[in-house]
């Protein structure tokens, strides 16, 4: 993810180094209205090996419903089709992967809980299945086989026993019951990743709480790793990999084909810090600092490759301007590069998403909000390659704002960004990169 030492760092921001850009040789379509007849928010998108697209949304049509329209290589997109026709709230956040053979699985919440829908290659979606009751908002994970996880948490900082849960699939299969990943008095999930071999690993927070009639005061965290090898059937703990500390650490984790992780998190003096597991799990390495930027910072993600080339991606906010920095490094030696700024000229970024593909090549999107807003996107051919300069991918809409984008290892992508058309109508569009 990262990749620097402190000096580093700061010489970076000091200077603006840029990653020389490598050279686009495909091109971005103009933008395609995706959603009509109501108000279209919420989107979510994903693209296969054989540069299929799919997109799903929530359209608000008097009721929201959850549609989606789909994409071929060389095609236009198809017409809109229903996944879920009446949900029982207006903040579904649906998420959808999909596999390199065309398997597209969705996953979005409502009042009743978390629901999930396939679609296979090249057909429509099946009927949608209520996986767990009375949560919202899961962490949703799939690899390039098809296979999946889903984990949430359950209690807060006013509960006094809480958990973190998980349901898996394995590719071609079907969900499992609900599994226990941790539990105590106060845990909360962070974040989680399942490799091509179907390894899954989740981080999560065990913290203290402290709350009275108007809040609750919460700190001591402790950053644990909890990990299910293929098959196993159980989940074993890291134990404590860092802390307690007054603020959580926001650990993220990315996985190679063959097993071996990363994982980067926030340590006690704001820098980032990462370790490394082996194959088949185990002990995890010594956190060494790779980062650690002199202001506010966001997370935007961490993914690896299938060889195992980490990338991590994050904003830095020094006030007034705000860029957006990417750092490289290796699951097998956990080695990294120094920080660099790939945000090109662009001094007031915001709404950030990246995505990389099992052959490593990349796709990153962005607002930027200095002069005209408009959504920005770069890519990346290999997971060692360098990024292309920034381009204007949105075209029609006020207030617009980036929502999704995927990318596949060919280098196909697609962008999906919302903005109101001319007739006050929230809109969602969609444009994709053809090699």
């Amino acid at each position: 993810m990262f990749g620097s030492s402190a000096s580093a760092q700061l010489i970076c921001l000091a200077i603006t180094c840029i990653v020389p850009a490598f050279s686009q040789t495909g091109a971005w379509s103009s933008p395609t209205t995706l959603s009509t007849g109501g108000q279209g928010w919420q989107s979510a998108a994903a693209i296969d090996g054989a540069g299929n697209s799919v997109a799903i949304w929530d359209e608000i049509t008097g009721e929201a419903q959850l549609w989606s329209r789909a994409k071929p290589n060389n095609g236009s997109w198809g017409a809109v089709t229903e996944v879920y026709p009446a949900l029982e709230a207006s903040s579904i956040y649906p998420a959808v992967q999909i596999s390199s053979a065309g398997l597209a699985t969705a996953v979005w919440t409502d009042m009743s809980g978390a629901w999930t829908a396939d679609r296979p290659p090249a057909s429509n979606w099946e009927s949608p299945q209520l996986l767990v009751s009375g949560i919202s908002n899961p962490i949703f994970v799939m690899n390039s086989q098809g296979a999946a996880a889903m984990v949430w948490s359950v209690g807060g900082p006013r509960s006094t026993s809480s958990q973190v849960l998980a349901m898996l699939r394995p590719a071609g299969g079907a969900w499992s019951s609900q599994q226990l990943v941790a539990s105590g008095a106060h845990v909360l999930a962070d974040h989680a990743a399942i490799g091509t071999n179907g390894a899954v690993i989740v981080t999560w927070e065990s913290f203290t709480s402290t709350c009275g009639k108007y809040g609750c005061a919460v700190s001591s965290y402790v950053l644990h790793a909890s990990r299910q090898n293929p098959n196993a059937g159980f989940w074993t703990d890291s134990g404590p990999l860092m802390g307690p500390d007054r603020a959580a650490h926001d650990g993220r984790v990315a996985l190679d084909a063959a097993g071996g992780a990363a994982l980067v998190a926030v340590n006690s003096g704001g820098a980032y810090a990462s370790a490394t597991q082996g194959n088949a799990g185990g002990v995890w390495s010594t956190f060494k600092n790779v980062a650690a930027p002199q202001g506010l910072t966001i997370t935007t993600g961490l993914a690896s490759d299938d060889a195992g080339q980490v990338t991590l991606m994050y904003e830095f906010i020094g006030y007034p301007t705000s860029q957006l920095f990417a750092v490289n490094g290796s699951v097998s030696t956990n080695t990294w590069s120094s920080p660099v700024v790939i945000s090109g000229s662009d001094t007031s970024v915001g709404q950030i998403y990246f995505a990389v593909s099992p052959g490593g090549a990349a796709a990153a999107i962005w607002l930027n909000s200095s002069g005209t807003p408009a959504v920005r996107a770069i890519l990346r051919a290999t997971g060692a390659g360098t990024w292309s300069s920034p381009v204007t991918v949105s075209g029609p809409g006020s207030e617009i704002s980036p929502e999704a984008t995927a990318v596949n290892s060919s280098g196909s992508a697609v962008v999906i960004y919302s903005g109101y058309d001319a007739n006050n109508v929230h809109t969602e569009y969609a444009t994709n990169y053809h090699r």
